[in-house]
């Protein structure tokens, strides 16, 4: 079964909690790799089974290298501990991973636990490297759409997990059903330490308070419980390289790459703190 089968049969699954972006009708089937709402727009599946429900692509800067080595260091088993906590927090059918980047942590959550998932994110090429390879069992299904118009219908989803990645809480409000669960992981203040004192020992990028995103969160949810999870990982000189290349802090030390690489890191600390919300 190719993966334009396996999309649609996923589909087929779950079409009464789908919902069109642009009208926000109802999808009425899917047909020969055509997903067809009830005001007859319509979104092929592409032939490595994802969704395209943006009317425009958005550039961001995530590139493919960045995303590339995401994939590396992530499938090296950076975030398992993590995502192990995760699982253990969410039920149901049908499960979205949002912002999922290039769907390391969406395959992993869908081959730990008894459910049907979603990886969604806004940046083309991450979807693409998400929907590259073998297809893997279970078949977690990977589509390019915007947090702001989740392609979803109201109460459509038994759990949303937003794993690092912005939010946009009003959809996951509308989404979420009843008796669901949100699961957010922010950074915690030691996430990435030893990178962030080797790469900015001194100034504002030496430290990092994860209190604004936390807060924002409590704001918005008065019922939030938190957990902490804190592990070293090891690191060779692979990983520190893809380690470097992948996140976002080190976007400001380009100019210094070559000689950060050649100090490395033996381990670092992946801390995280895990808010859970129960509607």
């Amino acid at each position: 079964m190719n993966k334009i089968e396996l999309a649609t049969q996923f589909i087929q699954r779950h079409l009464h909690q789908f919902q069109c972006p642009i009208c926000k009708s109802n999808f009425n089937e899917v047909q020969s790799g055509t997903l067809i709402c009830n005001n007859q727009h319509s979104f092929n599946i592409a032939k490595k089974g994802s969704l395209f429900f943006l009317n425009n692509p958005v550039n961001t800067e995530y590139t493919n290298e960045m995303l590339t080595y995401r994939n590396q260091f992530l499938t090296a088993g950076f975030f398992n501990p993590m995502l192990e906590e995760v699982i253990n927090n969410i039920s149901g059918d049908l499960i979205l991973d949002a912002g999922c980047g290039e769907g390391t942590t969406t395959k992993w959550m869908a081959s730990h636990f008894d459910g049907d998932f979603v990886g969604l994110d806004i940046s083309k090429p991450a979807i693409n490297i998400a929907g590259s390879g073998i297809a893997p069992q279970p078949y977690p299904l990977f589509m390019v759409g915007d947090l702001a118009q989740l392609p979803f219908a109201d109460q459509g989803l038994t759990s949303i997990v937003n794993i690092l990645s912005p939010a946009n809480y009003q959809e996951f409000d509308r989404t979420l059903a009843t008796h669901g669960e949100l699961i957010k992981v922010i950074p915690g203040n030691h996430y990435l330490s030893e990178l962030r004192q080797l790469v900015y020992p001194d100034g504002e990028h030496a430290t990092y308070d994860n209190a604004p995103v936390k807060n924002h969160f409590i704001e918005h949810y008065e019922h939030v419980e938190f957990s902490k999870i804190s592990y070293k990982f090891p690191l060779n000189d692979k990983l520190f390289t893809a380690l470097f290349n992948m996140t976002p802090l080190t976007w400001q030390a380009q100019d210094r790459k070559e000689a950060i690489l050649q100090d490395g890191l033996k381990e670092i600390t992946a801390e995280f703190e895990i808010g859970v919300v129960h509607k």
